[in-house]
């Protein structure tokens, strides 16, 4: 009995398999998703992996970028098997590209469809294009990488750790943020620029957001404030802040790690924010001559970079009042800690966020000179 109980549910396990299987001749990976807005109708671009035979895959690109355009998102995402023969496969799609006419327009042309689908990756990281359209992004090419879309993502998360300006945006969170009081998204730019003889896409600014639309832009430096002052421990990146015996020159420090700490108060009905940041990092170095190296110095250097962290992250904090974009989640904040004043607040917060008072505190500390304590000396 139970040997022809195990037949049976074999054989159901082949015929579900077989129900769901897909042809692979008959198929092509999605590498990145772009919707985008023109003439007055939703413009949906696809990248997509295409087959090349071993002879000819130097002699062209191994991706093709379809677009179409409808009056819904739907409607231009399904007019694309109009001019494809091959069933897409969505797992490795990983990168959503934003129009900038789009997103200046209206998001709510969109998110329903975002949020719905099950084929679009809530994993899938979001980028804003500036100045060029989403199919234009698409179909640049990226310097060591053959797919655009792949690589842009892999330019995202390689800065991080190197630069040290960007935060990464994922589907998800961008969804919850649209869809939740007191918190706006703040999404990484894309745009394309000549390097030599070739355009390649290049992260520049963030886009913020109020509401269903894109409200302005921040640029490296406030963008970089807006990444100190994140909640969670951020580690990489380099700085640069003035020489300690020449204000003229320049020393360049590595973030090791930092963490923030953001607290709401309210005195005599008044928002306030505090800001506490914690962070360490390493003498990486210095472009000029001299002793730079020494306590006194080190102590004076640990100085001007908590100064010049503050003054990044007021600069954020400006940029963004001056939008009414609540990118830091302050609204969130004050909900959680005082509930009755979020009450009070909630229907006008963007504006009472532009009023509210930040006060930034950073400690800085150096913890290491890597391969030498001394500054180097010509003889």
């Amino acid at each position: 009995m139970k040997r022809h109980l195990f037949s049976l549910l074999l054989i159901l396990l082949l015929l579900l398999a077989g129900c769901q299987s897909r042809e692979v001749n008959n198929t092509t990976s999605v590498l990145g998703l772009g919707v985008d807005w023109k003439s007055n109708q939703i413009e949906t671009s696809v990248q997509m992996t295409k087959p090349i035979p071993p002879e000819q895959s130097g002699q062209q690109t191994p991706f093709v970028t379809v677009s179409t355009r409808g009056a819904t998102l739907s409607e231009a995402a399904r007019k694309i098997f109009l001019s494809i023969p091959r069933q897409t496969i969505w797992a490795h799609s990983s990168t959503l590209f934003l129009g900038e006419k789009l997103v200046q327009r209206d998001l709510g042309l969109i998110m329903d469809l975002l949020t719905r689908n099950v084929e679009v990756r809530k994993s899938s990281l979001v980028f804003i294009t500036q100045g060029f359209s989403t199919k234009e992004i698409m179909q640049s090419q990226t310097p060591l990488e053959a797919y655009s879309c792949l690589g842009i993502r892999d330019l995202l998360q390689a800065q991080e750790k190197q630069v040290g300006i960007y935060v990464p945006m994922k589907l998800g969170e961008f969804i919850y943020r649209l869809s939740t009081p007191g918190i706006d998204p703040l999404v990484p730019q894309v745009t394309l620029e000549k390097q030599g003889d070739k355009i390649i896409p290049t992260l520049k600014g963030s886009a913020a957001f109020r509401g269903r639309k894109m409200v302005g832009s921040l640029n490296e430096d406030e963008t970089r404030g807006y990444r100190w002052i994140q909640p969670q421990t951020i580690q990489g990146g380099i700085f640069i802040i003035p020489s300690p015996i020449d204000p003229q020159k320049k020393v360049t420090l590595e973030l090791i790690r930092s963490r923030s700490k953001t607290r709401a108060t309210v005195v005599d009905q008044k928002i306030k924010i505090q800001i506490e940041i914690q962070a360490e990092g390493n003498f990486y170095e210095q472009n000029s001559t001299g002793a730079v190296l020494t306590p006194e110095n080190i102590k004076i250097m640990e100085e001007l970079a908590s100064r010049e962290i503050s003054r990044q992250c007021n600069a954020s904090i400006a940029r963004a009042q001056s939008l009414g974009s609540d990118i830091f989640g302050w609204g969130r904040q004050v909900e959680a800690t005082f509930p009755e004043t979020w009450m009070q607040v909630t229907s006008q917060w963007n504006e009472v966020f532009s009023e509210v008072e930040a006060d930034v505190q950073v400690k800085f500390s150096i913890r290491r000179t890597y391969l030498t304590d001394r500054s180097f000396v010509f003889r």
